[in-house]
Formats: structure tokens, sequence, C-alpha cells
């Protein structure tokens, strides 16, 4: 049984640094739909408003709104399908969440959208899903 722990333990370490020694996905042209929210993505995560406002439509007049607070844990984002016109596009994210329970990780993952369009020839979000939002101080009650 104690030769089982171990094992089972040391698959679990062995899984861990796996996972964190990944290296991270490759930047994405930033004049394209999905390098944009590649950025977005990055930006809301590391807390940079000023970067993510520059990257959704008047984006200028909105601040962080997180209704709902994920109790500190980052998504990881991934791409699953792009969708792109001359004017409009709708990038399908995959959000994978994780948090430590004792020995046992709990996980969820879903799927949303994010919408862009090109203004001026700049493609910038028009939406994104409700866990990485920006919202006017009139949407927060302010």
């Amino acid at each position: 049984m104690i030769a089982l722990a171990t094992i089972s333990v040391g698959l679990i370490i062995a899984a861990l640094i796996v996972v964190s020694l990944r290296p991270a996905p490759p930047l994405r042209d930033a004049d394209t739909p999905a390098g944009v929210v590649q950025r977005y993505v990055l930006a809301f995560q590391s807390s940079d408003l000023s970067a993510a406002q520059k990257l959704v439509e008047d984006g200028g007049d909105k601040q962080v709104c997180d209704p709902y607070s994920s109790g500190g844990e980052t998504a990881q984002v991934s791409l699953v399908r792009e969708a792109t016109t001359e004017q409009t596009s709708t990038i399908t994210v995959s959000m994978a969440y994780g948090s430590e329970g004792g020995l046992f990780f709990e996980s969820y993952e879903s799927q949303d959208v994010f919408e862009l369009k090109k203004v001026n020839g700049t493609w910038l979000i028009t939406a994104t899903p409700w866990q990485m939002g920006l919202c006017t101080a009139e949407e927060m009650g302010l």
C-alpha cells in the first residue's frame, strides 16, 4: 500500500512538473483577430488595464468588470475556432480553470467567444466572455 501511494504521489508530482514546464504558445501576429484576443487575454490576466483597453472598441471608457470573482484562478485560454470575414471575426476559446484542494485537483472547462470588428483597419474586440470583460461605469452601477 505504501509503495502504491508513493508511486501515485510521484506520478502526480511528475505531471505537475511537465505541465508547468510547457512552453507558452507563440504570440500570433498582432494584426490578426487571434493575435488581438491573445494579447487581450495576456493583458487582462496580468491586470494591465491600459493594454486591454487599447484592444477593445471604446476601451478608454471601460474598466475591469468582474462581478463574479474567480477566487484568484487564472484561466488557461486556448483557441478552438476562428471565423473571420473582411470586417468581423468570432474567436471561440476554451477556458480551463483548475484549483488545488489538498491532494485532489478540481478543474472545469468552458467554451466562449470573443467578437471583433475591423475599425479603421485595426481589429478591435466588441464582445468578450463575461469572465474577462471590461464594462462601462454605468454597467457597473457607478
